[in-house]
C-alpha cells in the first residue's frame, strides 16, 4: 500500500509531464480497440451475408456460343417460365425462381435525350474501371459522382444538343424523364476498354429489337445506369436462374440435374447452361476482406507501437526526474536498511502504475468511441475481449521497459552521496 500511495503522490506532483506522457499512450490504445472492433464488426457483417446465402444456393445462367451475343443472350430464351415448372420437380430442388435483373457492365441502352427543343440519341453503358475513358472537354467521374446523376457524352452528341462541345458542360440533358447534369465530353477515340477493342455493331433499342451500326458510346454510373436501363426490363424475360438446393443434398449434382434438363428442354439451344457458386463468391470477398483487415491492422499496430513508444519516453522521463528530486529519500532509505532490490521495485511500480493508468484510460476512450462510432457504421462495431487483454498486456510490459533503467539507477544509488546532495 505504501508504494501504491507513493506513486500516487509522484502522479500529482508531476501533472503536466505525467499527462503529456499519458496522452500517447491513450491515443495507442484507443486506436487498437477503435479500429479492431470496426474490423470486427465488419467481418461479422459479412460473414451474416455468407451465412445467409448458405452452402445449398447457386445461380444457373446462360452463355451463347456466339461470344458476340453474350450481351444479347435474352433474345436466344434460354430460360422460360414453364421451364420453371418442369425444374421445380427435379429431385432436390427446395426452390428454383428467376434472378432478379440481367443488367450488367456490358449492357448497352439507347435513349432519346432532349436539351432545349434539341434532341440526339445516345448509346449509353455504365463506366468500367477499366475503361480509358478521355474527357477532351470537362472532366472524367469521380468518387462522389456515383451517388449523382451526371453523364459523360460523345463529341457529336455535344455538337448535336450544343452546337459547341463547350457549351455541352454544367448543362441538364433529359433522359428517360430523368435529367443528367453534362461533366465532360468524351474523345471518340477513346470509348472502348482494354478487353474490349473489339468493334461492336450492335445494341439493345429498348423495343426488343436490334439495330446494326457503328456506335459510339457515352457513360453513366453504374447506378443511374441501373435506374434508367430498368426503364426496359420486363418480368417475362428471364436472365438466370437462382436455385435453392433441399436440405442434405449436393447443391452442384441438383444444379446438374437442372442443367440437363434445361438442355433436353431446349434442345436446339446454340451455348451453354452453367452455375456460379454464390456462397463461394461471399467466401471470397470474406477473405479479402479478412486480408484487408490483416493490413489496417497492421498499420494500427505500427501506430500503436509509435504512441507507446513517445508515451514511454515520458514516463521514463518522469521516473529520472522523479529519481533526481527524491535521491536524499532514498539515500535516508538505504541507511536504514532498504536493499537495493526494494527502491529498483517501488519505482518500477510507479511506472507501471502511470502507465496502466493511461492504459485503463485508452480503454474506456476507446469503448466510448467505439460505441459513439457505430451509430454512423451500416454495421455494428464488436469491441473484443482479445482488443483488451493486449492493450493491458502491452501497457504493463510499456511500464516495465520503460521504468526498468530509472529504476535501476535509483537502487544503484549511493546511500552517503545521496544524503548528502
Amino acid at each position: 500500500m505504501d508504494i501504491i500511495k507513493n506513486a500516487l503522490v509522484n502522479v500529482k506532483g508531476h501533472k503536466l509531464r505525467v499527462f503529456v506522457a499519458l496522452i500517447w499512450i491513450i491515443i495507442g490504445i484507443t486506436s487498437v480497440i477503435l479500429i479492431s472492433s470496426i474490423g470486427n464488426g465488419l467481418k461479422d457483417e459479412v460473414r451474416k451475408t455468407v451465412t445467409n446465402i448458405g452452402p445449398n444456393k447457386t445461380n444457373i445462367y446462360f452463355e451463347s456460343s456466339d461470344t458476340s451475343m453474350n450481351e444479347f443472350s435474352i433474345f436466344l430464351s434460354p430460360f422460360t417460365h414453364n421451364d420453371i415448372e418442369e425444374l421445380s420437380f427435379i429431385e432436390g430442388v427446395k426452390q428454383i425462381a428467376p434472378s432478379d435483373s440481367g443488367i450488367n457492365d456490358n449492357s448497352i441502352y439507347s435513349f432519346d435525350a432532349y436539351f432545349d427543343k434539341k434532341m440526339t440519341y445516345l448509346d449509353i453503358s455504365p463506366l468500367k474501371e477499366d475503361s480509358n475513358t478521355l474527357a477532351i472537354y470537362g472532366r472524367s467521374f469521380s468518387l462522389d459522382d456515383e451517388e449523382r446523376n451526371v453523364i459523360m457524352i460523345t463529341m457529336q452528341n455535344a455538337i448535336d444538343l450544343f452546337g459547341n462541345p463547350e457549351n455541352a458542360l454544367g448543362r441538364g440533358i433529359t433522359i428517360g424523364g430523368y435529367i443528367f447534369e453534362v461533366i465532360g465530353v468524351l474523345d471518340d477515340n477513346s470509348l472502348v476498354s482494354e478487353d474490349e477493342s473489339m468493334d461492336y455493331n450492335s445494341i439493345y433499342t429498348g423495343n426488343e429489337s436490334l439495330e446494326y451500326y457503328d456506335m459510339q458510346t457515352s457513360y453513366l454510373p453504374s447506378k443511374s445506369f441501373e435506374k434508367l436501363a430498368k426503364q426496359y426490363d420486363y418480368s417475362t424475360e428471364i436472365y438466370s436462374l437462382d436455385l435453392v438446393a433441399s436440405k442434405n443434398y449436393d447443391v452442384f449434382e441438383v444444379a446438374n440435374r437442372v442443367i440437363e434438363r434445361l438442355y433436353e428442354l431446349h434442345p436446339n439451344i446454340e451455348g451453354s447452361y452453367n452455375t456460379e457458386d454464390l456462397s463461394y463468391q461471399a467466401e471470397s470477398q470474406l477473405y479479402e476482406l479478412e486480408s484487408m483487415t490483416s493490413g489496417i491492422n497492421k498499420v494500427v499496430l505500427i501506430i500503436t507501437i509509435i504512441s507507446l513508444f513517445v508515451g514511454g519516453i515520458g514516463v521514463m522521463n518522469v521516473m529520472y526526474v522523479s529519481v533526481m528530486e527524491r535521491q536524499r529519500e532514498i539515500g535516508i532509505r538505504r541507511a536504514i536498511g532498504a536493499k537495493p532490490k526494494a527502491i529498483l521495485f517501488q519505482f518500477l511500480i510507479e511506472s507501471i502504475f502511470i502507465t496502466i493508468l493511461g492504459g485503463i484510460l485508452g480503454i474506456v476512450i476507446g469503448l466510448i468511441s467505439t460505441n459513439y462510432v457505430t451509430t454512423y457504421l451500416p454495421f455494428k462495431a464488436l469491441p473484443s475481449i482479445n482488443s483488451i487483454l493486449f492493450a493491458s498486456i502491452v501497457t504493463i510490459l510499456t511500464g516495465i521497459v520503460f521504468g526498468i533503467v530509472p529504476a535501476f539507477k535509483a537502487s544503484r544509488l549511493d546511500p552517503i552521496k545521496a544524503i548528502y546532495k
